[in-house]
């Protein structure tokens, strides 16, 4: 059970504060979008963080499982960088069901398995009838009352050591 309780508390990182791809420092008020994506020919992910002008220039090197769009706010904010961090997490797991890759079905389920469990326990999703230990989940989103379905992943130990290896460098 601890294992379950570590990876509700990850979070995704907020924006970076310089694009990855030319290295301009990010000024508050310029729109950002976050890409994640599955290395190619790796057990790995990624993420880049691109001012919107620079999307096209930038080559994603693997399968975009999730992007979403940010404004930069002021980084002194607290409130509002806390706010934004689960707006983040919020973006990126619904993300997840608008680029579906095949290649990557593995790594996108157990996203979305982890990011339902944490967007939960923060109240942004709420169980749809009896938990499920196996097969898959319904959730409700609480503001837009849409409902999702989430496959289980079964938490094992060997899949916490490979998320830590693969996502350390996206969530906290």
């Amino acid at each position: 059970m601890g294992f379950i309780t570590i990876a509700m508390d990850w979070q995704i990182k907020t924006i970076a504060r310089k694009s990855s791809l030319s290295e301009t420092p990010f000024a508050p008020g310029e729109r950002v979008t976050c890409v994640i994506y599955k290395v190619k020919d790796e057990d790995e992910l990624g993420r880049a963080d691109l001012l919107e002008a620079e999307l096209d220039d930038f080559e994603i090197p693997g399968k975009v499982l999730g992007r979403w769009t940010r404004i930069v706010k002021d980084p002194d904010d607290e409130g509002m960088n806390a706010r934004e961090t689960m707006a983040s997490a919020e973006d990126f797991f619904f993300s997840l069901y608008e680029a579906e890759e095949p290649e990557a079905e593995e790594v996108s389920n157990m996203l979305k398995h982890l990011l339902s469990l944490m967007l939960e326990r923060k109240r942004v999703l709420r169980v749809v009838g009896p938990r499920q230990t196996e097969g898959q989940q319904a959730y409700r989103h609480v503001k837009t009352k849409q409902q999702l379905t989430v496959p289980v992943v079964d938490i094992s130990t060997e899949l916490m050591l490979k998320i830590q290896d693969t996502i350390g460098d996206i969530m906290l």
